[in-house]
């Protein structure tokens, strides 16, 4: 038994009231799991669907179960990926929709991991536009973009990348962002990670995470990938399950 709902996402700005919940003791306080306890959907989880703007298709969530004609391949499509709790150890906190990363890489190219660190956390974030990475990582993507596209500017804004070029010429002089997550690769070519605005101006949608403390070195997986992917979160198991979405 599912609740399915198919009423535009589009214009919202993340989900609320879906994250786990960091005291173990109170996780009944969570949405899916008081539609589990009640009885109203047979497993705790809730499966997406995102489309973009430029996409002929409409986002839905899904609770207690999944649509397997949205992911390329079906169910067998999905990648199912261990969860892990980003919060000090000490704070006693469950898991949240964490997965560990090994690397990012631009082309065939090695980004500095943060602190020199091996690995990485990543947090999947509906809330999140774009994708957020930290400083040491940002500072050696700026360097490889900068060696393609030699009128970059980074300095205009901090935080963000852009050119007064046509997000469309810029595209063929880039290489791909590939992220190493939960055991796989997701890779986004240069049109998915560009963003056309006003005018000739081309942004970057891949920036530093300006969130502050330990927290800084998170990399924050938004919307510019997740609306590729479909996404089952399953709280029951604590696992995330992503596959490429049919509309991609």
């Amino acid at each position: 038994m599912a609740l399915y709902q198919a009423v535009g996402l589009d214009d919202t700005d993340g989900v609320l009231g879906l994250a786990v919940h960091p005291d173990a003791k109170r996780r009944n306080l969570n949405y899916v799991w008081n539609l589990k306890n009640n009885g109203l959907i047979d497993r705790a989880m809730v499966s997406f669907s995102i489309a973009g703007p430029a996409m002929d298709d409409q986002s839905y969530a899904t609770f207690g179960g999944m649509n397997p004609e949205q992911i390329v391949g079906g169910t067998a499509g999905l990648h199912k990926m261990s969860t892990t709790a980003y919060r000090p150890y000490w704070s006693q906190s469950v898991k949240q929709w964490a997965l560990e990363g090994k690397e990012m890489k631009y082309g065939y190219e090695l980004a500095a991991a943060p602190g020199g660190e091996k690995s990485y956390t990543a947090i999947i974030d509906t809330g999140s536009s774009n994708i957020g990475i930290p400083e040491e990582m940002f500072k050696s993507l700026k360097e490889k973009w900068s060696k393609d596209v030699h009128d970059l500017d980074c300095v205009t804004d901090d935080n963000f990348c852009q050119v007064m070029t046509p997000c469309a010429d810029i595209a063929k002089k880039l290489k791909p962002v590939s992220f190493s997550i939960g055991g796989q690769t997701f890779e986004m070519g240069p049109a998915l990670y560009l963003h056309q605005a006003e005018g000739t101006r081309c942004q970057f949608a891949i920036h530093s995470n300006q969130l502050k403390g330990t927290t800084g070195n998170l990399v924050l997986v938004g919307d510019t990938l997740l609306r590729h992917l479909y996404q089952v979160y399953d709280f029951e198991n604590e696992t995330i399950a992503l596959g490429v979405n049919t509309h991609s």
